[in-house]
């Protein structure tokens, strides 16, 4: 800047000493100054990070699967109901069920105290979006009394299904379940032909999750004609269902699966002469990785023996749990069916009171575990135990 004045005072010199003194025109004022910096603003503070996004259920199911199984054999009911809403909603038909997470702690509680040594695990797991189905197996030693049953320390367990729903996190908000209570009765009471009580198994659980594919909801479709079958109170058409050699297990029979067509004919006619007015609604079908599962109320009168209980001329409304797995030609091979014959026996008057709950009179042959089939090709990888 101070050159540049000299030279442009030299210049003005010059200019005057040629011009014979003539004042020279008028400069431009030199420009401003630049600005004096200004203090900088306080830097921004960093925004926090994002939230870690929520796990799907998908992978909040099995966790909370396997909590309850683990929680179940440690004998912590609290902790087991901690996995529940607290308005969950039980339905155990044919059992008292429950309205709050309070009414598990306690059922769950009362088991441990009646089974000292409780223990469970779990055969197969159907999952699809916010349901899973359970399979499951249980043992235990009669240590307490239990509605009016002094303690007989005999052994006790059985074969029961759960479905349950699920929250957006993760907590059980609903559960239906299915089991045998004629046949725990008959165990804890010591009674001849009780059905045996099952081995848990160390294997983990066979598990199937919903692919959402065209071909399970064609299940969904190819049940209903299944249904429609059954519902013509016609055994051949009943029987046109299912595979030549197909086969059928139910929980309270005390038998072995029923197996070939002349087996599944005798089953169907004695079961038809029972209820020949039955009529089956599906009130929820899931297909899920080459099975259908579902709940399924069967409403008739009972007009002829179910098994050792008379007939009774009663109308009757029957929840069963079906899983069914089809073969290629669209024909049922393998079934699998749990009901509560209590469910039963307190409609019909066979059962009074729940003090008086039993099994009934006349022995039944041994129950056999049912044999699942194998798992399909491309079936989902085996997820932790659970109950």
């Amino acid at each position: 800047m101070r050159s540049t004045r000299f030279v442009a005072t030299f210049a003005t010199l010059f200019a005057l000493s040629a011009c014979g003194g003539e004042e020279p025109a008028p400069q431009a004022p030199p420009p401003p100054p630049p600005p004096a910096p200004t203090a900088s603003a306080a830097p921004t503070a960093e925004a926090p990070p994002a939230p870690a996004p929520k796990p799907s259920l998908a992978d909040l199911i099995p966790q909370t699967l396997k909590g309850i199984g683990d929680a179940f054999n440690a004998h912590d009911a609290k902790k087991i109901a901690s996995y529940h809403t607290e308005d969950c909603a039980v339905l155990d038909y044919g059992g008292p069920g429950g309205n709050s997470r309070d009414d598990v702690e306690k059922s769950i509680q009362g088991l441990f105290d009646t089974f000292s040594d409780a223990k469970s695990s779990v055969l197969r797991v159907w999952i699809k979006g916010n349901v899973a189905i359970q399979e499951l197996a249980w043992t235990g030693t009669m240590t307490s009394d239990f509605m009016g049953v002094k303690a007989t320390k005999k052994p006790v367990g059985g074969l029961r299904v759960h479905v349950a729903w699920f929250n957006d996190d993760g907590l059980v908000k609903e559960v239906h379940e299915y089991g045998d209570a004629a046949g725990m009765m008959a165990q804890m009471k010591g009674k001849a032909g009780a059905p045996p009580v099952p081995t848990l198994s160390t294997n983990a659980p066979e598990i199937h999750v919903a692919k959402s594919s065209p071909d399970e909801d064609k299940l969904v479709d190819w049940l209903k004609t299944v249904d429609d079958a059954f519902n013509t109170d016609d055994v051949k058409a009943a029987l046109a269902t299912h595979a030549d050699d197909a086969d059928a297990w139910l929980n309270f029979t005390g038998k072995p699966a029923v197996k070939g067509k002349k087996d599944l004919t005798k089953t169907l006619t004695d079961f038809f002469k029972t209820f020949p007015d039955q009529k089956w609604t599906s009130s929820n079908v899931w297909g899920i990785d080459g099975f259908t599962v579902s709940e399924k109320t069967l409403t008739g009168t009972q007009k002829g023996k179910l098994g050792p209980i008379p007939a009774s001329n009663k109308p009757v409304t029957w929840h069963w749990l079906e899983i069914l797995q089809p073969n290629a030609d669209g024909k049922v091979q393998h079934a699998w069916l749990y009901a509560n014959v209590v469910e039963v026996m307190m409609q019909t008057g066979a059962l009074k009171a729940p003090g008086e709950m039993g099994a009934p009179k006349a022995a039944a042959p041994k129950a056999a575990a049912p044999k699942a089939a194998p798992a399909p090709k491309g079936a989902a990888p085996s997820a932790p135990p659970a109950n």
